[in-house]
């Protein structure tokens, strides 16, 4: 089995093996009420339990009634309360720095601050991008602590 260690080795495996652009032509159109600059291709995290040394990733696309979607796991993302943590426009070659910055922004003074909690660890990498220039948005599922 060839294991992947990074995710940041996934997005670059399946850029080489032409994965990412297979999942773009197979998905479905973005949602209405997403932003039109999001890239059709982003991640989701910790969408399952796991075993104490993996994390669950993967590259993900949104679907509807015109997804081709054979040969791909399809999830259910239940209805949440989104904490959005969105990056100002960046060159990609600043992207690892941007998203360990909102990462730690979210971990570090967001949630210990709120009155809110991380629901099951889920959370979306969404990347988009305009005018030459990247964005990157995190979106962490959160409740209100009681």
């Amino acid at each position: 089995m060839n294991w992947i260690e990074t995710p940041a080795d996934l997005w670059k495996q399946s850029h080489e093996n032409g994965e990412v652009e297979r999942l773009a032509a197979n998905a479905g159109k973005l949602p209405d009420l997403m932003n039109p600059y999001y890239h059709k291709v982003h991640a989701v995290c910790s969408y399952k339990k796991t075993g104490e040394d993996t994390f669950p990733y993967m590259l993900s696309a949104f679907k509807d009634e015109t997804s081709k979607d054979d040969g791909y796991t399809s999830i259910t993302i239940p209805a949440q309360t989104w904490a959005i943590f969105s990056s100002d426009p960046f060159t990609w070659e600043k992207f690892d720095e941007t998203i360990e910055t909102l990462y730690r922004r979210f971990f570090s003074e967001w949630l210990p601050t709120t009155g809110y909690e991380q629901v099951d660890e889920m959370e979306f990498e969404i990347t988009g991008g305009k005018d030459g220039l990247s964005f990157v948005e995190l979106w962490f599922a959160v409740r209100k602590i009681s």
